[in-house]
C-alpha cells in the first residue's frame, strides 16, 4: 500500500479532542518549552508509582488509554508506552495488559508527551499524523483523570537483503542501519532512523518496524581484533551504502509504503585500507589509567556513535585495529566510577588515512565550572522564584557532542548566583526545564555578548551574567485553509526575516508550535526581532530549520516585528508549499 497522509492519519487514530489548553512549542535548540526534559533514569512499569528519587514529582492525576493494531483493531499486549514531561523530571514507562490497556497514576498537573512502541510496528507519538513529525502533548489538571489516550500502531515496513564482500561471499556480523535524510545542526544528511540489524552467517539482514518513506541503507563491518595484529594486515571495509559505495552522494534510496516490504537487497561492501590506532590513556591524576575502555567515534556527523573500541590495558595502553579512513574522536572511559558519580573521561582527536596512528595520548576531559549571577529588572525580580530555575550548557556544534557524561543542571541560589559544570568547547547557556513566560534575554562575560556561545577552554569561567526576562513577546492566532475555514491541525513556524541567519539563527530565533484544542497557536519563545510566521499542514522533525523548507513557505508567510513584552494576535492562511 502506498503511503498517503490520510492513511497514516487513520493509523494514528486521532481521538476526540481533549481538554488541551496549551500549545507544544519547540525552540531553536530543539527543546520543548513546557515539554520534555528527561533528567533521571527512574522507570515506572505498568503504571506503578515511581520510587522516591531526587527531582521526581508525584500528584493525583491519571492518564490511561489503549493500544491496538491499526489494521485489525485487536489489542496489542506488552506494548510499551513512555511518558515524559518537565514537571516530573524523569521518564516513566508502562506495559499494556491483555486488553492492550495502560495507565499512569500519581501524576502532577502538567503537559505530558506519550509514545507507544512494539516490535514489528511503527513507533508513534501521541497526536502524530504523518511519519517523523512531532506529536501533541496531553494537558492534565490537578486531580484529573484523562482517558482514551489511545494509539493504533500500523504494521511497520520491512527491508531484507544480504551483505556481500568484493568476491560475492556473505559477510556475517555486519551492522546494517536504516537511515533517512533529515536536516540537522550539521546540515542535511542521512541519520539513523529505526532499529539496526546484524547479518547472520549467510549475510542476511532484516530491518523491520519502519515507517513509510525513503531510506538509505548503510553497512559497517569490523573484525573484533582488540590487541596487536599482523603488521601487514590492513585489509578491511569502509562504511558502505546501498548498493555498494563509500560515497554517500552516490548512495541510492529505497522506498517502502505503509506496512510494505522490499526484499532481495544486495549491498556490496567496499574494501579499503584500514589502520591501527594505539596510544596511552591518562587518568585525572596524570598517571596511566589502569582499567577502562576506549571508543572510536566519527566526527562531523549529527549523531556521533561509537564505531569501534577496545580495553585499556593495566599499563594504560590501548590498541584498536581495523579503523577505516576518516576523522575520529577517541573517548576513554577511565576506571570504575563510584555509585552515583560519572566515569572519568579522556579524549583525543585523530585523522586516519590508511596508515597506522601510534602514540596517541588521551588526556582527561576536566569538567569546567561556570559561575555567575542572574540579572533582572525590578519588575521581573518581583516575580522571580530562584528555586524554579536551573541553568546548564549544551554544545553549539555537533562536533562537541559526546565529550563526556552530560552534566546535571544547576539551580539558582536565593542570592541569584549559580554554579554549573560543563566541558571545553563552544557551549550555549540554556534554561533547563519548563519556564513558560521566561527566557534568557542575553548572556555576558566580561562585557562581551556570548548569548550564542561561550568559548570554554581549560579554565573555570567566573563572572557570567545571565539576563532573564518575563517580558516575553506573545504571538497567537488562528489558521484558516484556502476556503476560509478554520483548521485545528497544523504547525505554526516562526523564523528570521534575515536569510543569512537561517543556517545558524541563534537561541530564541526559531519556533514551531502545535495548536490547542480550539485550533489556536501561541508562541512565547521568540526574542524581539523581525520574523516570518507561516502555518503548514505537516513538517518533519528538523525540517522546520532547513533553509530549503523555509524558502518553500516564505512566500506565504506573514512578516511580523516583535518588541519586548509585545502581544500580537493575527490569523494565518495554511501554506501550500511549492
Amino acid at each position: 500500500m502506498a503511503f498517503t497522509p490520510s492513511v497514516f492519519a487513520f493509523a494514528a487514530l486521532l481521538l476526540p479532542p481533549l481538554a488541551l489548553t496549551q500549545t507544544t512549542v519547540i525552540t531553536q535548540s530543539g527543546d520543548l518549552a513546557g515539554g520534555v526534559v528527561v533528567q533521571g533514569g527512574v522507570v515506572q512499569i505498568g503504571g506503578a508509582p515511581a520510587r522516591d528519587t531526587p527531582g521526581a514529582a508525584t500528584g493525583t492525576s491519571v492518564i490511561r488509554g489503549r493500544i491496538v493494531d491499526a489494521s485489525s483493531g485487536t489489542p496489542l499486549r506488552k506494548a510499551t508506552v513512555r511518558l515524559s514531561a518537565a514537571e516530573i523530571r524523569e521518564m516513566r514507562s508502562a506495559s499494556t495488559d491483555a486488553e492492550g490497556r495502560y495507565e499512569f497514576k500519581d501524576l502532577p498537573a502538567g503537559r505530558f508527551n506519550l509514545s507507544a512502541t512494539k516490535a514489528g510496528f511503527v513507533d508513534l507519538n501521541y497526536g502524530q499524523t504523518t511519519p517523523f513529525e512531532a506529536g501533541k502533548p496531553v494537558a492534565v489538571g490537578e486531580k484529573q483523570t484523562v482517558e482514551k489516550i489511545d494509539f493504533a500502531l500500523p504494521r511497520g515496513a520491512v527491508i531484507t537483503g544480504r551483505v556481500l564482500d568484493e568476491y560475492g561471499e556473505p559477510i556475517a556480523d555486519a551492522q546494517v542501519m536504516p537511515m533517512r535524510n533529515q536536516f540537522t545542526p550539521a546540515g542535511r544528511r542521512p541519520v539513523p532512523s529505526g532499529r539496526p540489524a546484524t547479518t547472520n552467517d549467510i549475510g542476511e539482514f532484516r530491518l523491520y518496524g519502519l515507517a513509510p518513506g525513503q531510506y538509505f541503507i548503510s553497512a559497517t563491518y569490523r573484525q573484533m581484533m582488540l590487541g596487536p595484529t599482523v603488521a601487514d594486515d590492513s585489509s578491511g571495509y569502509a562504511p558502505t551504502y546501498y548498493p555498494g559505495t563509500a560515497n554517500l552522494a552516490q548512495a541510492q534510496s529505497l522506498t517502502v509504503g505503509l506496512g510494505g516490504s522490499v526484499s532481495e537487497v544486495t549491498l556490496m561492501m567496499v574494501p579499503t585500507r584500514t589502520a591501527r590506532i594505539s596510544g596511552t590513556v591518562i587518568d585525572g591524576e596524570g598517571r596511566s589509567a589502569r582499567q577502562g575502555s576506549v571508543m572510536v567515534m566519527p566526527r562531523g556527523g549529527a549523531m556521533p556513535m561509537p564505531t569501534a573500541g577496545g580495553p585499556i590495558r593495566p599499563d594504560g595502553t590501548f590498541t584498536i585495529s581495523g579503523v577505516p579512513p576518516g576523522e575520529y574522536m577517541l573517548r576513554g572511559m577511565v576506571g570504575m566510577p563510584s555509585p552515583g558519580s560519572p566515569p572519568e573521561t579522556a579524549v583525543a582527536f585523530v585523522t586516519v588515512n590508511g596508515d597506522d596512528v601510534a602514540g596517541v595520548r588521551l588526556e582527561p576531559v576536566k569538567p569546567i565550572s561556570v559561575s555567575g549571577h542572574v540579572l533582572l529588572d525590578p519588575v521581573a525580580a518581583r516575580a522571580f522564584n530562584p528555586d524554579a530555575f536551573r541553568f546548564g550548557a549544551v554544545p553549539a556544534s555537533p562536533a562537541d557532542q559526546m565529550m563526556g557524561v552530560p552534566m546535571t543542571p544547576a539551580a539558582v541560589r536565593s542570592d541569584l548566583t549559580f554554579d554549573f559544570k560543563t566541558y571545553p568547547g563552544t557551549m550555549v547557556v540554556r534554561l533547563m526545564g519548563s519556564m513558560n513566560g521566561w527566557m534568557i534575554k542575553a548572556v555576558y562575560l566580561n562585557g562581551a555578548d556570548v548569548t550564542n556561545g561561550i568559548n570554554v577552554r581549560n579554565d573555570d569561567v567566573d563572572g557570567l551574567e545571565v539576563e532573564l526576562t518575563n517580558r516575553v513577546p506573545d504571538v497567537s492566532g488562528l489558521v484558516a485553509n484556502g476556503k476560509g475555514e478554520y483548521v485545528k491541525d497544523y504547525y505554526a513556524i516562526a523564523f528570521p526575516q534575515d536569510q543569512t541567519r537561517w543556517t545558524n539563527p541563534g537561541p530564541g530565533q526559531n519556533a514551531m508550535v502545535r495548536p490547542d484544542q480550539d485550533g489556536r497557536f501561541r508562541i512565547r519563545t521568540l526574542k524581539p526581532g523581525e520574523y516570518y510566521l507561516a502555518a503548514v499542514e505537516h513538517v518533519q522533525n528538523g525540517e522546520w530549520m532547513d533553509p530549503e523548507f523555509l524558502e518553500s513557505v516564505r512566500s506565504h508567510a506573514v512578516r511580523i516585528s516583535l518588541s519586548e513584552g509585545d502581544v500580537q494576535t493575527l490569523d494565518l492562511i495554511l501554506s501550500q508549499r511549492r
